[in-house]
């Protein structure tokens, strides 16, 4: 990604850069100007001195007719004297005396035997001097030249130009050299700013999308075209996004894994840091600990979870650095609590804690029905067997015993033995439905013609308890696909409790069956002593009884409920109980009706 202009020019780099170069090429012209107005200056003396020489040179050739009559004249009648109308020329004899002068009358002007120009030209034939002239009050640059013939000395020809003039000329040349600089500097400030952008722009490309790496977005790169170190720089830059672009993937896979690994838990878990933050929180954990479904992390545990005995127990795990596990209550709920320190690097040592919770509750309540079982069928089973040994020895013991009252014994000992073999029966069926809860073998039942076989059948022993027993049945046949015998059994204990929990004088049972959508309902209604609210969800345990005494005297086995349970369960069915205390009961079954292939 290119930064766009506004971003590079506020860039304090690209401002160092260029004012650093900018300083040294403005040192680099500043000197160069120096030295090269210093050699400009003298170049133009130089030249200067070559024009005034050239000058001289000519003269020599135009005056020397004057020099040989060697007397003053006025040199404003001569013809060409040069272009320049500061030139101060003069004509000065072999004694000094001037013969003529274009500035000054001759004969005011001094003996020019001594002066400097002269002596140098009377010794090397040119001389050149800078100094004050007395005769026009101003610094003037001097060259003379002698003038001979056939060897004789005629005099000199002196050009003068006034240093003013030389200053201007030299001037002139500085505002050049000096305007040359300027545009110069603004071409090479141009030039820099340039090279400088040039350079610091993938350097503040690079910056930006290092920045913006370190926020997270791994997926930027900087175009690296170039061949020198920034374009390895921005390639090592590319390939260390690249690289932490992978290793966040990564991560963030492991993450999602571990993440839904931890939502597929039946058990809840919680990860905290050291300072008891929570980390992340599955979808058990909230059900279990009833926690609103929203974003958890990053908030202190005794904020979120209000259960003082788990915060407790982990600051104490924490402060021990040791696990440990737990039961807790909760109202009616049961947590098994674990906690599971996280080990860290040495550096770092202890890293937080992992909390596990499992909802026991359904298997306390397992391990309670199977105790109660044990317990129950233990007492059941002993009762008949213990009135058949207590019958039985009874006969031994009274051989005399008359035949009348041994044959009471003995019928006793035949309903205690069909009672046994009652629970047997019972129990074989149940366990028949817990190993396979499907129905052996199924074909298509007609329940109207079942139910009513079944009501006919227990017609007699409602009379004799005093019971009115009706039906309310449609006149269509309902079928469904189930085990016959299964749901025989299933009504006639419906039907045979319902006869006898109620009044022996005022004993009412109805039996209705209707269609409800795809449904059949079977309902069996009397008006007997009904079931208290609380004892209605056991009343479908092994050997559960409300009233124990009333059950055992009326010769019940205490499984007939489970045996409508387990049956109404197999044939994808369920079953349920409505009930007021000594207003009655309706119990209500549920069948898929049968699909036609």
């Amino acid at each position: 990604m290119t930064s766009p202009p506004h971003t590079i020019l506020k860039s304090r780099f690209l401002w160092q850069l260029y004012g650093a170069f900018g300083l040294m090429m403005l040192i680099c012209i500043v000197m160069f100007g120096f030295v090269s107005s210093s050699q400009m200056e003298e170049d133009a003396r130089l030249h200067i001195r070559e024009g005034l020489n050239s000058q001289a040179t000519m003269l020599q050739f135009i005056m020397k007719p004057y020099l040989v009559r060697n007397e003053v004249f006025d040199i404003h009648g001569v013809g060409h004297l040069g272009d320049d109308p500061d030139t101060r020329i003069t004509l000065i004899n072999p004694q000094g005396l001037v013969l003529a002068d274009n500035r000054e009358d001759p004969s005011h002007m001094n003996n020019h035997a001594r002066r400097p120009e002269i002596l140098a030209a009377m010794k090397a034939g040119m001389g050149a001097s800078e100094r004050y002239s007395e005769t026009v009050g101003f610094n003037m640059l001097y060259l003379a030249r002698r003038v001979e013939e056939n060897d004789a000395l005629l005099g000199y020809v002196r050009v003068a130009l006034p240093l003013a003039s030389v200053e201007r000329q030299l001037q002139s040349l500085r505002e050049k050299l000096i305007l040359s600089a300027c545009v110069i500097t603004l071409v090479f400030l141009a030039i820099g700013f340039v090279i400088s952008r040039a350079v610091t722009s993938p350097i503040i490309d690079m910056t930006r999308v290092a920045s913006r790496i370190a926020r997270g977005e791994f997926n930027l790169r900087v175009p690296s075209l170039r061949q020198d170190e920034i374009g390895l720089l921005a390639k090592a830059l590319n390939d260390l996004a690249e690289g932490a672009e992978r290793r966040i993937e990564q991560v963030t896979h492991s993450h999602d894994q571990i993440s839904a690994v931890l939502s597929g838990l039946a058990e809840g878990v919680i990860a905290v840091d050291t300072d008891q933050r929570i980390i992340h929180i599955n979808a058990a954990a909230r059900d279990m600990l009833r926690l609103e479904n929203r974003d958890m992390s990053g908030l202190p545990l005794w904020e979120v979870v209000r259960i003082s005995e788990i915060c407790q127990v982990v600051d104490h795990c924490m402060t021990e650095l040791k696990g440990t596990s737990t039961t807790i209550r909760q109202g009616k709920t049961s947590l098994d609590f674990s906690v599971v320190l996280m080990k860290g690097n040495e550096k770092r040592g202890q890293n937080g804690a992992i909390i596990v919770l499992e909802d026991v509750t359904d298997m306390l309540h397992l391990q309670q029905i199977r105790t109660d079982f044990v317990a129950n069928a233990s007492h059941e089973l002993k009762t008949p067997i213990a009135a058949i040994r207590g019958f039985v020895e009874t006969i031994i013991d009274d051989p005399a015993m008359d035949s009348e009252t041994r044959q009471r014994f003995l019928d006793r000992i035949r309903s205690q033995s069909a009672r046994l073999d009652n629970i047997v029966q019972d129990l074989l069926a149940l366990s028949r439905f817990d190993n396979d809860s499907r129905p052996r073998s199924l074909s298509s039942v007609d329940l109207v013609s079942l139910v009513s076989q079944v009501c006919s059948t227990r017609q007699s022993d409602a009379q004799d308890a005093g019971v009115t027993l009706t039906t309310d049945l449609p006149e269509q046949r309902l079928e469904i696909d189930g085990e016959y015998g299964a749901l025989d059994q299933m009504i006639s204990n419906l039907v045979e409790n319902a006869i006898k929990y109620s009044d022996p004088a005022t004993g009412r049972v109805e039996v209705r069956m209707f269609q409800q959508d795809d449904l059949v309902l079977i309902q069996v209604e009397d008006n007997g002593i009904g079931i208290p609210a609380e004892e209605q969800q056991r009343i479908f345990e092994r050997f559960y009884r409300v009233d124990r005494a009333r059950s055992r005297d009326l010769g019940g086995t205490g499984l007939g409920l489970s045996i409508v349970k387990h049956v109404a369960l197999a044939h994808k069915g369920a079953v349920e109980v409505q009930s007021s205390p000594q207003e009655g009961t309706v119990f209500t079954v549920r069948l898929p009706l049968h699909r036609p292939a």
